[in-house]
């Protein structure tokens, strides 16, 4: 006598392909999130640079120091006059930034403070295609020259 095998019930077909669709599901999230944090820090690398770049500037527009007005002062100096602030700005931002990618404004606050203002357009690397974008990045900086008098021992 033959012993047969017990007969197998085709599997029920109701669950085929989900792993499939949960893979391509994790894989579209992953690759959002990529394209998510390279814009992101597209948008996070331009900011540093202008901001660095604005301070920058800042700093070499007051170490300007009209000169002539110190050497010809009469009295004791209480403020460092300041020349060519504008022109210091301007020759950083070329000298910072040939492609001039980046836009550095300076004015003088008062008698010993230049301040900086700086922007920058950023193509946004992937989002940019859906017509997001572009984005202007802004920073600021000050700078001051600061006289101090001689103490006496």
């Amino acid at each position: 006598m033959r012993v047969c095998p017990p007969a197998r019930r085709p599997a029920a077909r109701g669950d085929a392909g989900s792993i499939m669709m949960l893979t391509l599901g994790y894989l579209m999230v992953a690759s959002m999130l990529a394209i998510v944090v390279t814009d992101v820090s597209a948008v996070y690398l331009a900011r540093r640079s202008v901001a660095s770049a604005a301070d920058g500037a800042a700093l070499a527009a007051a170490q300007r120091i009209d000169e002539n007005a110190v050497y010809t002062a009469t009295g004791q100096l209480d403020e460092l006059p300041l020349a060519d602030v504008l022109t210091a700005v301007a020759d950083y931002q070329d000298r910072a930034d040939p492609s001039g990618a980046t836009v550095l404004t300076g004015s003088v606050l008062d008698g010993t403070t230049v301040e900086v203002q700086g922007s920058r357009v950023v193509d946004l690397p992937l989002v940019g295609f859906l017509g997001i974008g572009p984005v202007t990045v802004h920073a600021a900086a000050d700078a001051q020259t600061i006289v101090r008098q001689r103490q006496e021992p």
